[in-house]
């Protein structure tokens, strides 16, 4: 899962420039959509219900964040960041993006990455629940193990140290540290995010 890592880390760098909507600014956004498809403005309407849609997004970007774990005792967290990929066009890989770092009592980063909706993610259960196909793709020193009252896979060693969790057909969950130290952390995290919660929201 390195290559799936880096991908999420590389989306999560981006700067999310749009405007994004308040309540009351989706509902006119999908009022002046139907107003201007009626008035055959069909560019018109097309613009405002993309911006109702990023609008909507948000809202599901912070119902998922509301799902992550709190900092356990003796940790600290970083505030929660997501993204709608979709409207950075980067809606390919995963249409809402949410991270959050923690750290460790020993000073270690351990990062939470959540990637949901879509269809791309679906290919990865086959890795999730295979290691030998796993290792065929060239993910090696993948282990099976369960987070969350979830079927996970592990990955440690060689600079790679992911928890990996597919709670949902669209949904992906990984927890990533960068030492072999983190690795009980990296479990422990794993261990509190209430992925059926996550699921619930976006799918």
């Amino acid at each position: 899962m390195r290559y799936v890592r880096i991908a999420i880390i590389g989306l999560t760098a981006l700067v999310f420039a749009a405007t994004v909507a308040q309540a009351d600014g989706v509902t006119d956004a999908m009022d002046n959509a139907q107003d201007a498809y009626g008035s055959e403005e069909y560019k018109e309407a097309s613009t405002q219900l993309q911006r109702a849609l990023v609008g909507v997004n948000q809202k599901l970007i912070d119902m998922i964040i509301e799902y992550l774990p709190a900092a356990p005792s003796g940790w600290t967290a970083e505030d929660p960041e997501g993204m709608d990929a979709s409207a950075m066009g980067a809606g390919f890989f995963a249409s809402l993006v949410v991270s959050r770092d923690y750290q460790a009592p020993n000073g270690s980063s351990i990062e939470v990455t959540i990637a949901a909706n879509s269809p791309l993610l679906a290919t990865y259960t086959m890795f999730l629940s295979n290691p030998m196909m796993a290792a065929m793709a060239g993910m090696s020193g993948m282990e099976q193990t369960s987070a969350c009252g979830n079927d996970a896979m592990e990955q440690f060693g060689d600079g790679t140290y992911d928890l990996s969790i597919m709670p949902g057909n669209t949904t992906l969950i990984v927890v990533s540290g960068n030492t072999e130290d983190d690795i009980d952390y990296i479990r422990q995290i794993g261990n509190l995010i209430d992925c059926e919660g996550i699921v619930a929201v976006v799918e």
